[in-house]
């Protein structure tokens, strides 16, 4: 695992470093490196003087916006004993000064750390955590944020967010310069610079799921106890979704997400499916009800087997719960450690999984779902032999817009009842193709917490799962503001039938045709602005074909190639 680790760091800062000195040694070659040496020299100083200094920036915006406070040894002592001597304990084995300790006034449980160097990090953590994890679990998550000061792996992102930041002002300075000549090169080196930076972008998304495996696994052999962190997770989901949506909460959750411990998106999934899986009342202290690990393992089975699970997660900063949990169970084994989760005996309506059906029309699906983008590049390729043939892209680009719309959304003629469990409980799902669904329950409020204007709605089912409403009116951003501001706030509280597509993705959502409410039915245009769009920009595509033809034709193109 360690191994893994130096892979990744290694891999991550060797392409983009490869991506910055290949874009600076084009701007050698066209402009002498003269302003490109001050632009990398000035972002390098800015970047390491922020580096330095970011410890005691964050401390400032933690007291100004988060109720921050500095916490000692005999403070943590008297919260968790247990997680105190912990503590110590490992950072004494690891040969590690004890972290500064803080504490954010705030319920919503979530834990992260950060500093320049070791000997100054910071290790931060919410109310929530002592609030809803036991002593064990929040010991097990205070060695997961240890683990990263452990492996310096904050550190290399910081390196690595430098660099990508190098290739964007890049990508600016030289798109925006203009030249007589008219063989300029350096709007073509500032967009391959942007193409690097958006390659980049991944690889670093990477490299931090990457590092939070790593984190994982050293609170598992820390705590010999692989179990706690696990539950620790499915607990800090239930926190977050149980918590009231407030705007100063959401704004901590939000700010602190590549950090957290977990990425609170996700809260809903697994939080929702926890009280599904209850097996008694929750406590009066408002702790997390028990809970049966094998029902909460089929929401799991799609971000372990499905292979949509990988693409769902390229743009995480954390990998899927349920990836994690599998991590952490392998590791279990290892440890000779009884596994709390055991996704292989997990049956879908008394079946085994069947693993052929998961990849049956995954690469078609993949196809389709990349299709815009892989019609954009087609449509590009005629424009390197002819520039006046970049007319072609849109009518590409809107064809790819079309098939992907209609694909998306297949027509509804006889939607199935369906429970947040058993939704989210189905491993064959799709990001893609919308399943389509009924899901009635009583409307808690928007999705975006504390949205004045939001008209997306999350309702709590009959058996008390969460689902995401997401309306989207025939009228662009105006009629959504308007359905927001007039209707959204009435429909809180009332019980609903959303009709529409289930899709699976990091959380669940049902992107509505209609919403009944008790006194009416409003109707919801996702197909409908999908399938238009996709005909509008072809129409457009139509437009700028024909007149790359004319100007062909009429002498004013050219078809001499551009090599």
């Amino acid at each position: 695992m360690k191994f893994r680790l130096l892979f990744a760091s290694v891999f991550t800062i060797g392409i983009l470093i490869s991506f910055v000195f290949f874009v600076l040694l084009l701007v050698m070659f066209s402009t002498g490196l003269i302003s490109g040496a001050v632009l990398v020299i000035l972002t390098i100083i800015i970047n390491l003087v922020t580096w330095l200094i970011s410890p005691w920036l964050m401390d400032l915006i933690h007291k100004l916006f988060y109720k921050f406070k500095i916490i000692t040894y005999e403070d943590l002592e008297k919260r968790s004993p247990y997680t105190a001597r912990f503590l110590k304990e490992a950072c004494e084995r690891n040969k590690m000064k004890f972290p500064m300790l803080r504490i954010v006034d705030d319920l919503n449980p979530t834990a992260y750390c950060y500093g320049s160097v070791p000997s100054n990090s910071r290790i931060v953590v919410s109310e929530g955590l002592f609030h809803y994890l036991t002593d064990e679990e929040v010991a097990a998550v205070y060695a997961h944020e240890l683990g990263h000061i452990k492996h310096l792996d904050f550190i290399v992102m910081t390196v690595a967010n430098t660099l990508l930041m190098i290739l964007y002002e890049i990508y600016v300075v030289f798109t925006q310069m203009r030249s007589n000549s008219k063989n300029n090169p350096l709007p073509i080196i500032g967009l391959i610079s942007l193409i690097f930076w958006l390659i980049g972008t991944y690889v670093v998304l990477y490299l931090s799921r990457t590092r939070e495996y790593m984190a994982d696994r050293f609170s598992a052999m820390e705590t010999k106890n692989p179990n706690a962190l696990s539950t620790a997770l499915v607990k800090i989901a239930y926190g977050i979704a149980a918590q009231p949506d407030e705007a100063g909460s959401h704004r901590l959750l939000a700010s602190t997400r590549s950090m957290g411990v977990s990425d609170y998106k996700s809260a809903e999934t697994v939080g929702g499916v926890v009280r599904l899986s209850a097996t008694e009342s929750a406590p009066a202290t408002g702790r997390v009800p028990a809970f049966d690990p094998q029902r909460v393992s089929k929401v799991f089975l799609f971000d372990i087997y499905n292979p949509w699970s990988r693409i769902v997660q390229l743009g995480s900063t954390h990998p899927l719960t349920g990836k994690r949990i599998k991590a952490m169970m392998d590791t279990a084994e290892e440890l000779r450690v009884q596994p709390l989760f055991n996704f292989d005996e997990v049956k879908i309506y008394g079946e085994a999984l069947d693993r052929g059906r998961l990849y049956r029309n995954f690469f078609f699906e993949v196809l389709i779902y990349f299709a815009p983008i892989i019609t954009l590049i087609l449509g590009l390729v005629p424009a390197l032999f002819d520039p006046y043939l970049v007319g072609l892209a849109p009518l590409a680009f809107g064809l790819g817009l079309l098939l992907k719309g209609i694909y998306k959304f297949p027509p509804i003629s006889e939607p199935k009842e369906r429970t947040v469990l058993e939704l989210m409980s189905d491993p064959y799902a799709s990001p893609l193709k919308g399943q389509p669904v009924i899901v009635e329950g009583t409307v808690v409020g928007r999705a975006a917490a504390g949205s004045l204007f939001g008209e997306d709605m999350v309702i709590h089912d009959r058996s008390g799962g969460l689902m995401t409403l997401n309306y989207e009116s025939i009228i662009p951003i105006v009629g959504n503001l308007f359905f927001g501001i007039s209707r959204t706030k009435k429909l809180i509280n009332q019980t609903v039938q959303g009709i529409g597509w289930f899709r699976r993705k990091v959380s669940q959502v049902v992107d509505l045709k209609s919403i009944v409410s008790e006194e009416k039915t409003y109707t919801s245009y996702n197909r409908l602005r999908a399938i238009f769009m996709g005909i509008l920009v072809t129409g457009i595509g139509v437009v700028t074909t024909v007149l790359s033809v004319v100007a062909i034709v009429t002498g004013v193109g050219t078809a001499q190639g551009a090599f």
